[in-house]
């Protein structure tokens, strides 16, 4: 073994534990609603700038989540390998390196964004340590509480472009609330055995044929069509974010529905992943729409050299 691997190891441990799936999908979220809510020319400098805030915020939050939660994480299956409970890392470190990545998350967003930026990532962090951790034991809600700090980065992005919210970014919020029990209820079905052992109140835990959660997946998703076309009013969506968040929303409506009338792992599991790619396909559908003309522009003048020699 290298003498660098017992490094490296750590390292991807840290990483690990600021859950960097959550935090790239964040970065997509923060990323829409800067896009829309910007004008005039782009300061990369901001955007980059609000990325680095919501990314060391999210993190922060993810990692402090680990260490209050690592007790119940080392019974579940699921989570028993991640870091504080298989001992690559201690608590001590967690707690420390947590507070760390909120604490510069947030001032990032005071000093190079604006306060509602930075109230926000307080926000965030508030709700999704004091609010939500706590929940998951009291009640099935849990679900709609953790939903709350998962709609917020877009609203941070919208801030750090605008200094204000307007209509639009608050569509966002609505848009990445919904999405997001579209996106866990098949979660929480599939592992609740694991929730079961540590204690959560998730749904699937409290009702023994996961009839409610199956059709809470399907309504959700359902709900999700009109809230997005809401967008369709706001300044830089067009033709292209039209169609593709109504193929996005099509795509989860027929998971989730057959996830309701077929249940199984298959049919979960299919919800799950088709709902990974509904950010991702709305941000390429806002940047087609934003920079399409400029993008065919530039690949004609890129290509006229080529179509002069044929």
């Amino acid at each position: 073994m290298s003498k660098h691997q017992p490094a490296v190891n750590v390292l991807l441990a840290f990483l690990n534990l600021v859950r960097m799936r959550i935090v790239v999908m964040v970065l997509v979220a923060c990323s829409i609603g800067y896009i829309l809510a910007y004008r005039g020319d782009f300061d990369l400098t901001r955007f980059f700038w609000a990325l680095i805030g919501t990314a060391l915020v999210t993190g922060g939050a993810c990692t402090l989540n680990c260490y209050i939660e690592r007790d119940a994480d080392a019974i579940m299956p699921r989570t028993c390998r991640r870091p504080i409970p298989a001992g690559t890392i201690s608590p001590v470190s967690a707690l420390v390196f947590g507070a760390f990545l909120v604490l510069s998350g947030c001032l990032s967003l005071f000093a190079k964004i604006n306060i509602l930026a930075g109230v926000l990532g307080i926000a965030l962090v508030f709700i999704y340590l004091a609010i939500y951790t706590p929940a998951k034991r009291l009640t099935w809600l849990n679900t709609s509480i953790g939903a709350l700090p998962g709609a917020i980065p877009p609203l941070i992005g919208w801030a750090s472009a605008s200094g204000q919210i307007d209509p639009g970014g608050w569509i966002l919020f609505a848009m990445l609330f919904v999405w997001q029990h579209t996106h866990f209820f098949p979660i929480a079905w599939l592992y609740k055995e694991d929730y079961q052992k540590a204690g959560f109140q998730m749904l699937p835990v409290l009702e023994s044929k996961g009839e409610k959660t199956f059709r809470l997946t399907a309504f959700s998703a359902l709900a999700l069509l009109p809230i997005s076309m809401l967008l369709c009013g706001v300044d830089f969506t067009g033709l292209a974010y039209r169609i593709g968040a109504t193929l996005a929303c099509v795509v989860l409506i027929a998971a989730g529905f057959r996830l309701s009338q077929h249940p199984s792992r298959a049919a979960a599991h299919a919800v799950l992943v088709l709902s990974l790619f509904y950010l991702p396909v709305i941000l390429g559908a806002v940047l087609l729409d934003r920079y399409g003309t400029q993008i065919v522009s530039h690949l004609h003048d890129w290509m006229e050299p080529v179509w002069r020699w044929t």
